[in-house]
C-alpha cells in the first residue's frame, strides 16, 4: 500500500513540475523570489541580534536553526503536499466531487494533487542553512525533526481546512489560522510565556513546529523528543478524524470539474 501511494505521489509530482516548467521564468521568478523574502528575514534578525546580542537567551545562531527548521519543513509540506492550504475553498466551491471519483484515499489524492512551486525557495533555503549550521553527527536528529515539523504543519492544514465541513465563511478563518502559526512560529520560543506558551504549543502549535527542534538541536533531550513525536501522532489522527467526519456531511457542489 506504502509503494502504491508513493507511485501516485510521483506520478503528481511530475505532473506539477512538468505544468510548472511550461513557465520556466514564472517558475524561476517564484522560487528565487521567495528565497529573497526568505533572507530579507533573516537579515532582520542579524540586524536585531547585532544590536542586543540575544533575545530572553536566543542568540543569532539559534535564529538561524530556527529557519533552517521552519523553511525545510514548511518547503517540504508546499512542494510535495501543496495542495492542503486549499482544503477549505475546495469544499466549499463543490470541487471535492472530482477527488471522490478516485480510488481511496481521498484526503491523501486532494493534498498531493497540487505543489506550490513558491515552496520550493523555502526548501531549497532551509537546506543550505542546514549544511552550512547544523554539525553533521546532528544531521539524523535534524531530519527526524523537520519529517515531525513537516507533519505538524500538514496536519494543522487538514484540520483547519476541515472546518469548512461545518461552518460558513471557513475560507478566511482557516488562512487566519494558519497564517497565525506560520507567524508563531518564526519568532523565538523564549518570548512566549505563561498563557501564550500554552496557546503556541498546543492551540496553534508553533512551538512544536520550530521553538522545540530548535532546543533539542542545541541540547538533546529524550523526553521532549517523545513529546514531540506524541503530539505529531495526536495531531495528525485528529485532523484526518476531522476531515472524514465531515466529509459524511459533504454535499456534492453538483459541479462538472476538469482539474487542468
Amino acid at each position: 500500500m506504502a509503494l502504491k501511494h508513493f507511485k501516485t505521489q510521483l506520478e503528481y509530482f511530475k505532473i506539477s513540475l512538468k505544468t510548472a516548467l511550461d513557465y520556466r521564468a514564472s517558475f524561476i521568478i517564484q522560487t528565487v523570489s521567495m528565497i529573497l523574502n526568505d533572507i530579507v528575514w533573516i537579515i532582520f534578525w542579524l540586524i536585531i541580534f547585532n544590536k542586543f546580542q540575544n533575545t530572553n537567551g536566543w542568540n543569532l545562531n539559534d535564529m538561524i536553526l530556527l529557519y533552517a527548521v521552519i523553511l525545510t519543513s514548511y518547503g517540504i509540506g508546499g512542494v510535495f503536499y501543496g495542495n492542503r492550504r486549499n482544503i477549505s475553498s475546495i469544499i466549499v466551491e463543490g470541487r471535492l466531487d472530482y477527488y471522490l471519483t478516485l480510488p481511496k484515499n481521498i484526503l491523501y489524492h486532494v493534498i498531493i494533487s497540487k505543489a506550490s512551486w513558491y515552496s520550493l525557495g523555502d526548501l531549497l533555503l532551509g537546506i543550505v542553512l542546514a549544511i552550512m549550521f547544523i554539525p553533521l553527527v546532528k544531521a539524523p536528529l535534524f531530519i527526524l525533526l523537520i519529517v515531525l515539523s513537516a507533519i505538524i504543519f500538514i496536519s494543522f492544514d487538514i484540520l483547519t481546512g476541515s472546518l469548512a465541513f461545518f461552518m460558513e465563511n471557513s475560507e478566511e478563518t482557516s488562512s487566519t489560522l494558519r497564517e497565525g502559526l506560520i507567524a508563531f512560529s518564526s519568532y523565538p520560543l523564549s518570548i512566549y510565556t505563561g498563557l501564550t506558551k500554552i496557546l503556541i504549543l498546543f492551540i496553534i502549535p508553533a512551538g512544536f513546529v520550530s521553538g522545540i527542534p530548535v532546543q533539542l538541536l542545541k541540547t538533546f533531550d529524550a523526553t521532549w523528543l517523545m513529546y514531540t513525536i506524541g503530539f505529531t501522532i495526536v495531531l495528525t489522527i485528529v485532523a484526518v478524524s476531522l476531515f472524514y467526519i465531515g466529509l459524511k456531511k459533504y454535499e456534492s457542489g453538483n459541479q462538472l470539474y476538469v482539474r487542468t
